[in-house]
């Protein structure tokens, strides 16, 4: 941490000596597919269980310097043509890792740590507990892809939120909440903006669902741990119960 003078660095080493409890802070990493269902499941946790959420969708670059895709090639649109939704988003490729800021995200997960590790100290000073409350939870998309290694370095424990990528139903289900959905990253839904839902199951198909295998699936090996696995289709009662198992048991 960047304390920002020699004084307040030796009062903070002073106080980590003093209170050790008060600096063991988790970090869990909670990855999925788009439309997964993760910030709905950070938000279902019970109170106390995540003392501070980051969002990797929080850290998106520029367009002009994320990865691009060909909308026309990559995607094989009913009746050929882009629709104009399509072309209105451009081919800015969000669904690759290199369009987030790793290292911004990075900083605030260590700034959500030091949030933890200070409101514990304050409460200790009038006598309060220094391990509460608990855990800060990083949650995204991309974060088992290459170029993510600082965000996931910080992680005592990755959850991933499977999406049964090889069941046609339960894909459907997801691109059915992802066209519908409006309010993400401050845009109506695509169905709001003319998407057909032939056009918008050939997009997920085509690129979204490649996408996430990519960088996300076939990357599960290359976090070189246990990635505990939650079903993303289960009820959101029943996830929050297990991702709060997995917090407390330290898994």
């Amino acid at each position: 941490r960047n304390v920002g003078s020699v004084r307040a660095g030796v009062a903070r080493t002073v106080a980590a000596l003093e209170n050790p409890d008060a600096f063991r802070v988790r970090v869990v990493g909670l990855v999925g597919c788009s439309a997964a269902g993760k910030s709905t499941l950070c938000a279902a946790l019970a109170p106390g269980v995540a003392a501070r959420v980051v969002a990797c969708d929080d850290f998106y670059k520029k367009p002009n310097d994320c990865p691009a895709f060909d909308l026309a090639k990559d995607v094989a649109w009913p009746g050929g043509a882009v629709p104009e939704a399509f072309q209105a988003r451009g081919d800015v490729d969000l669904n690759h890792p290199d369009a987030v800021d790793w290292a911004a995200a990075a900083d605030a997960v260590d700034a959500a740590v030091d949030g933890v590790v200070d409101a514990r100290l304050n409460v200790a000073a009038f006598g309060g507990s220094l391990k509460s409350p608990g855990v800060v939870i990083c949650e995204g998309l991309l974060m088992l892809g290459a170029g993510a290694e600082r965000v996931r370095d910080r992680c005592a424990a990755l959850v991933l939120l499977d999406d049964a990528y090889d069941d046609a139903a339960k894909q459907e289900s997801l691109w059915r909440r992802k066209w519908t959905r409006g309010g993400h990253l401050g845009k109506a839904s695509y169905q709001a903006r003319g998407v057909t839902e032939a056009q918008y199951e050939r997009y997920w198909f085509d690129y979204v669902a490649k996408r996430w295998k990519e960088h996300g699936l076939d990357r599960a090996a290359a976090a070189g741990r246990a990635v505990a696995t939650l079903d993303c289709h289960a009820r959101i009662s029943e996830k929050a119960a297990q991702l709060e198992a997995i917090i407390r048991g330290g898994v």
